[in-house]
C-alpha cells in the first residue's frame, strides 16, 4: 500500500515538471519583443524666390520680363487706339458730311450776296454816268419834255441794269416808247438824244460787265479754295484715323512676337530651376535632409537650406 502510493507520487511529480516545463516555454515563445525606434525623417524649407532672384543668371530673366510685359502693354494700347479709331470714322465721315453740305450751302449765299452788292455798285456808277451825259446833253440841246422828264430818265435807268430779264427789259421798253411817242414834236430830237447817250454809254456797259465777271470768277475761286481748305483738312484727319493695320495680320504679328519674347524668358527660367533643384539636391545629400519644400507649413522642426543652396549657385 505505502509503495503504491509512492509510485502515484511520484509519476504526479514527474508531470507537473513536464507541464510547467511547457508553459514556461510557451510563455516565452509568445512574448512581445521590444521594437527598435525608427528613424524619423529629416525635412528642410528654402525660400525659392529669394533664391531664384540671386541666380547669377537672374538679371538676364528679369531683362526679358520687364521685356516682355512692356511688349503686353504696347500690345493693349495700340489695339485700344486702333479699335478707338475704327469706331470713331463713321460718325466722323457722317458729321463732316452734314457739316460740308453746309458750309456749301453757306458758301453758295455768300457768293449769291457779294456779287449782290458789287452788281448794285456798278449800277449805282453806271447810273451816276448816265445822268452826267444827260446833263451834258441838256446844256447843249433840249432832251425831253419836262413833263416826262423823270419817267423816261428811271425808264434808261432801268434799262441800264445789267440783271434785267428780257421780260422786264421789254416792258421798260415798250413804257419808253410810250413816254417818248407822248412827246409829239420832241420825239425826233428825244430819240436822236437817246441814242447818243446809249452810244455813250456802250463802252461802260462793256467794262461794268467785264467788271461783274472777273468780281465773280475771283470770289467764286476764293470760297471754293476755302472750301477745298476744310475738305483738305479733314482728309487729314480722316487718314490718320484710318491709318491702321488689317486686324488679322496685325494680331498675327503680334502673336508671334509674344510667344517668342515669351518662350526666350521661360527658356532661361527654366535652365534657372533646373539648376536651383541640382543645387538643392547637393545641399540635401550633404546634410542628410529627406525633404527640401518651398513652404512649410508642417507639425515639428525644418531647417532653413536657403543661404546654403545661393551659397552653391555662386
Amino acid at each position: 500500500m505505502n509503495r503504491r502510493y509512492a509510485v502515484l507520487v511520484g509519476i504526479l511529480v514527474v508531470v507537473l515538471s513536464i507541464v510547467l516545463s511547457i508553459g514556461l516555454g510557451l510563455y516565452t515563445f509568445k512574448r512581445p519583443q521590444p521594437v527598435p525606434e525608427a528613424a524619423m525623417p529629416v525635412y528642410a524649407y528654402a525660400d525659392v524666390e529669394h533664391i531664384l532672384m540671386s541666380h547669377p543668371r537672374y538679371s538676364e530673366y528679369h531683362r526679358l520680363e520687364l521685356e516682355y510685359n512692356a511688349m503686353v502693354a504696347q500690345y493693349q494700347f495700340e489695339q485700344w487706339n486702333y479699335s478707338h479709331k475704327a469706331a470713331a470714322e463713321g460718325p466722323v465721315s457722317r458729321q463732316f458730311a452734314a457739316v460740308d453740305a453746309a458750309g456749301t450751302e453757306a458758301l453758295n449765299q455768300e457768293l449769291k450776296a457779294r456779287i449782290a452788292l458789287k452788281e448794285n455798285e456798278l449800277n449805282h456808277g453806271l447810273q451816276q454816268q448816265y445822268e452826267k451825259l444827260v446833263q451834258e446833253k441838256k446844256k447843249t440841246q433840249t432832251v425831253i419834255s419836262n413833263a416826262d422828264n423823270l419817267k423816261i430818265v428811271n425808264l434808261r435807268l432801268k434799262l441800264q441794269n445789267l440783271m434785267l430779264t428780257e421780260e422786264e427789259k421789254k416792258e421798260a421798253e415798250e413804257e419808253l416808247n410810250r413816254l417818248l411817242s407822248a412827246a409829239g414834236t420832241d420825239v425826233k430830237v428825244t430819240n436822236q438824244t437817246a441814242a447818243e447817250i446809249d452810244a455813250a454809254m456802250a463802252p461802260y456797259r462793256e467794262e461794268a460787265k467785264k467788271t461783274l465777271t472777273d468780281y465773280m470768277a475771283t470770289v467764286k475761286a476764293e470760297l471754293e479754295q476755302r472750301q477745298q481748305n476744310s475738305r483738305s483738312a479733314f482728309d487729314q484727319q480722316l487718314a490718320t484715323i484710318q491709318d491702321r493695320p488689317d486686324p488679322a495680320i496685325w494680331n498675327q504679328q503680334w502673336k508671334e512676337k509674344l510667344e517668342q519674347q515669351e518662350r526666350q524668358m521661360n527658356d532661361v527660367k527654366t535652365a534657372i530651376m533646373a539648376d536651383i533643384r541640382e543645387k538643392a539636391g547637393d545641399v540635401a545629400q550633404e546634410k542628410g535632409i529627406d525633404m527640401i519644400f518651398g513652404e512649410y507649413a508642417g507639425i515639428g522642426t525644418a531647417i532653413d537650406v536657403t543661404d546654403d543652396i545661393i551659397a552653391k549657385l555662386a
